[in-house]
């Protein structure tokens, strides 16, 4: 699972975009694993508890029957959100505020992938621009009840608490990219240990051990690895994540921006403009090989009118 190379730091982005996810994110290297241990699929409990909470945030419902709302107008059609100001209030601030003062009237959905998200509110309509109401970048506002299931209002970012303008809409509707449950979670599992490995490995590197003392680790690591992924997964693990994944399973999203990307609000009507917009991507790709996110043609916010 981990080999030399390792060693090597990963280089943060600086445009404000979220990411789609990886191969490397969603499947864990089949080479020379051993069998996998078990793997709980079952809520109880305080998720079950979690789980009613996430169903009356998405449909409105309880604690959230009163929330505010807004209505994103634009060039293919109206798309209406809740929004979440205890969860998230600098975030919903901002973006009321903005709203308010016509900020986003007459923007682009500037980057928009099919089967992932739409991306807007960004002045220079690149990814590259866009300011808080406070002139400067605000922090992450991370909720267990709000997670980035489908028809999620976010915030983009360049990095941790680098919040400004720009949001977007996730779109993508299988949430676990065809995968079971079960392997969705053991995969999600080992990749948190492969990265915590990968962390000790460059840290190890970074503070002056010999190559000889890292390939040493790295072998050691790759024996712990393969015995983790024998035992399977952890019950208390399995109980952190079960709740979300359960819920992701049933109605799409990105598991993977979750505690990355600040969700404010949730879409309540006009997924079927979203979808519509998400359709107009070209499917380009840039010099990497990654989606462009160009479309066929430009989508405008007209305007974005908080509905009190």
């Amino acid at each position: 699972m981990l080999t030399a190379a390792a060693c090597g730091a990963k280089e943060e982005g600086t445009e404000s975009s979220p990411a789609p996810s990886s191969a490397a994110e969603e499947s864990s290297s089949e080479a020379s694993l051993p069998e996998p241990g078990p793997v709980p699929t079952e809520v109880g409990g305080e998720g079950l508890a979690l789980m009613e909470q996430m169903t009356a945030a998405l449909e409105g419902t309880g604690d959230y029957a009163d929330n505010p709302t807004a209505s994103i107008e634009t060039s293919e059609g109206t798309i209406r959100v809740r929004l979440f100001p205890k969860e998230a209030p600098k975030a919903v601030e901002n973006f009321l505020t903005h709203a308010r003062e016509g900020y986003y009237d007459g923007l682009t959905f500037h980057r928009v992938i099919n089967d992932f998200m739409l991306q807007g509110g960004d002045p220079n309509g690149d990814g590259t621009g866009g300011e808080s109401i406070w002139g400067g970048p605000f922090e992450d506002e991370f909720s267990p009840v709000l997670r980035n299931f489908r028809g999620a209002l976010s915030m983009a970012n360049s990095g941790a608490n680098t919040n400004g303008s720009q949001f977007f809409i996730v779109q993508r509707k299988d949430a676990l990219s065809g995968m079971g449950l079960s392997d969705y979670l053991l995969n999600l599992y080992m990749n948190d240990q492969v990265s915590a490995a990968q962390r000790e490995i460059s840290e190890m590197a970074a503070g002056g051990k010999s190559q000889e003392e890292v390939n040493a680790r790295i072998d050691e690591l790759n024996g712990e690895l393969d015995g983790k992924y024998a035992a399977g997964v952890p019950q208390d693990y399995a109980d952190q994540k079960l709740p979300a994944l359960k819920k992701y399973e049933e109605v799409g999203g990105t598991p993977h921006l979750d505690d990355v990307h600040t969700v404010f609000g949730y879409v309540i009507e006009g997924m079927d403009v979203v979808d519509k917009i998400a359709a107009l991507d070209t499917g380009e790709t840039d010099q990497a090989g990654n989606p462009a996110g160009k479309t066929s043609k430009p989508v405008t916010i007209v305007k974005v009118t908080v509905e009190e």
